[in-house]
């Protein structure tokens, strides 16, 4: 089968279903960070694990890759990857642009946007019809709708569901054909949805971008729960639905613009995001906030700037930054959970 890689959350995978070709959600370390001698060190280390992927055949199976001009590290990314396309293997390469603000011409632009990716990768893969798009978009509801299932399961005081075991999910999702992964994501809820785990552990929401794969098994390993994940590998990954449309352009664009919002957006929808974080907290009932930021992020060091002065004060907030690679700090995650627990024990 066709595969087509992607990077950022606001990459309408949909039509590379469409195409027939299946969606790799590029999302983890490749391992190869250090292989990058392109970008420069002052590029986040998500970017460097990719680029340095590409240039040790980490991605040789994938047909070609999308890449959405999300931040300027991704920006480079994309330059560095077509510098060097004659000897990376996937010989298909778009770069989508992504807005940074919300409003109605914004949308028609990203709409714009789309509808060129799909007639980049009609070159590569044939005809994409607007049929074989809205079947997609139907294909990806259901799957965001099971997933709003299983976060309902998460806000109960007495969830079963484990951040751990939503990570699994999840990595099952970036590789899975959709139709599949959807009943593998319904069983999941089916399995969890009359089991209770009663005990008390504190409560953890966690922000920021792709993560890292240490963050969530650390958290539970010490004794924490991690019950929602606003990042790139988490909440951010599935969109909203949207009324639908004739234009199935249009209709994406929504649903991808008017998702959970990225740090890297600006204006009302920035601010829409810090108040959605403190919406999440309380729904969650969260004992506290563990922001992780990538070393290089600007977007994520900005959005900590609004968060520290938002409704969330009085929730304790642990701020730490680290790279995607395994290697993480385990000892601040250990004190952090452990301060949680006495906190929570004095409000009960």
């Amino acid at each position: 089968m066709e595969k087509t890689g992607w990077f950022c959350s606001y990459t309408p995978v949909e039509i590379i279903d469409a195409a027939g070709s299946l969606p790799v959600g590029i999302k983890y370390d490749s391992g190869a960070e250090h292989e990058d001698v392109l970008l420069g060190d002052s590029m986040c280390s998500y970017v460097r694990s990719c680029m340095g992927g590409a240039l040790t055949n980490k991605y040789d199976d994938l047909n070609g890759v999308v890449i959405a001009h999300s931040c300027e590290c991704m920006r480079r990314l994309s330059d560095g990857w077509g510098y060097k396309q004659h000897e990376i293997k996937p010989d298909l390469i778009h770069t989508l642009d992504i807005p940074k603000v919300v409003s109605g011409s914004s949308i028609k632009f990203f709409a714009g946007g789309i509808k060129r990716m799909k007639e980049d990768l009609e070159k590569k893969y044939g005809e994409i019809s607007d049929d074989a798009i809205r079947k997609s978009i139907q294909k990806y509801n259901q799957i965001r709708q099971t997933f709003e299932k299983i976060d309902e399961l998460r806000k109960k005081e007495d969830t079963a569901v484990t951040g751990t075991e939503i990570e699994q999910l999840m990595s099952e999702y970036f590789s899975t054909d959709p139709e599949k992964f959807s009943k593998a994501a319904f069983d999941f809820y089916e399995s969890k949805k009359d089991a209770v785990q009663p005990a008390d552990l504190p409560r953890v929401m966690i922000i920021g971008g792709p993560g890292n794969s240490s963050l969530i098994k650390t958290i539970e390993n010490s004794g924490g729960l991690s019950v929602v994940e606003n990042l790139c590998t988490g909440i951010r990954a599935f969109a909203g639905e949207s009324e639908p449309k004739n234009d199935p352009y249009l209709e994406l664009a929504e649903i991808y613009l008017e998702k959970t919002p990225c740090p890297r957006m600006l204006g009302d929808k920035a601010r829409a995001g810090i108040k959605e974080i403190s919406d999440l907290a309380k729904e969650y009932k969260v004992d506290g906030i563990l922001y992780f930021s990538m070393k290089f992020c600007a977007n994520m060091q900005m959005q900590w700037a609004l968060l520290k002065n938002s409704d969330t004060s009085e929730i304790p907030i642990k701020v730490m930054e680290g790279d995607i690679s395994s290697e993480i700090n385990e000892r601040e995650i250990h004190s952090f959970i452990k301060r949680l627990k006495k906190r929570r024990k004095k409000k009960q």
